[in-house]
């Protein structure tokens, strides 16, 4: 009987073991003299509570490390109070964990950077978020005819999109307008190369993209562009009003 019951209790154990499925390991964390621990210390548990991403704390040679000595690669993350920068650094094998770049870019966001600026020592600042370099201007260039776009546009894309908000009739709920597309930070970048992403590709065939189509595969005659009348749309799209979206989600820090 005994020996039954042992049975059945390492039964037991190892199905709870197949259920709690494979360990992970988190990666470990250092902090270099001169980083204030305290200042780690405070930024961990708020990091951890939004993402419920744990660290191993460790005394030296952590996967992870703040230092004042960086190496290539290294994320510079604050300035201290003597004018030092720190740096979050990681191994080779660290740089491409989710977990680090998910602690890095909370690092280096607002909310991460106001974290940062809210700890105090003797009611003093202790470091302060670097300053995070804006993105370059990308620079765009219309060459194209808004009027033959439009009509291209009307001819071809009204089927699924609202291409004129006046046209009632026009369009699929499922497929958004010209319009609220055009209010798309990277709207540019959408319509000059729509014809190469599904179901776009299917339908349509442009004269020199490389990008051949299976004609026994299509149920409707293909439409055929140009890369003029591609320049042509995008230069329409660029005449439209952008449509009012409303403000962002808003996310508590």
């Amino acid at each position: 009987m005994k020996k039954a019951i042992r049975i059945v209790m390492t039964l037991v154990v190892m199905w709870t073991g197949l259920l709690a499925g494979p360990r992970v390991l988190a990666l470990s964390l250092s902090v270099e003299e001169p980083i204030p621990k305290g200042l780690v210390d405070y930024l961990i548990p708020r990091f951890t509570l939004k993402t419920r991403v744990r660290f191993d704390r460790v005394i030296d040679n952590g996967d992870l490390s703040f230092t004042v000595n960086p190496h290539e690669g290294a994320v510079s993350i604050f300035k201290l109070v003597g004018g030092r920068t720190g740096y979050l650094t990681a191994t080779e094998a660290a740089l491409e964990d989710p977990s680090y770049e998910r602690f890095r870019d909370w690092l280096l966001s607002p909310p991460g950077r106001a974290t940062i600026s809210d700890y105090r020592e003797d009611d003093r600042t202790i470091a302060e978020p670097v300053d995070v370099k804006a993105k370059a201007a990308i620079s765009v260039v219309i060459v194209g005819d808004l009027d033959a776009g439009k009509i291209l546009s009307v001819s071809h894309c009204r089927r699924c999109h609202k291409v004129d908000r006046a046209d009632k009739y026009s369009g699929m709920d499922s497929s958004p307008s010209f319009h609220a597309m055009r209010s798309f930070d990277d709207w540019f970048v959408r319509f000059s190369i729509f014809y190469t992403v599904s179901p776009h590709k299917a339908l349509i065939q442009v004269a020199g993209s490389g990008i051949d189509q299976n004609p026994d595969l299509i149920p409707i005659a293909p439409i055929k562009l140009t890369f003029n009348d591609i320049n042509d749309i995008v230069a329409f799209v660029h005449s439209l009003e952008p449509l009012d979206l409303g403000k962002p989600v808003q996310m508590n820090p």
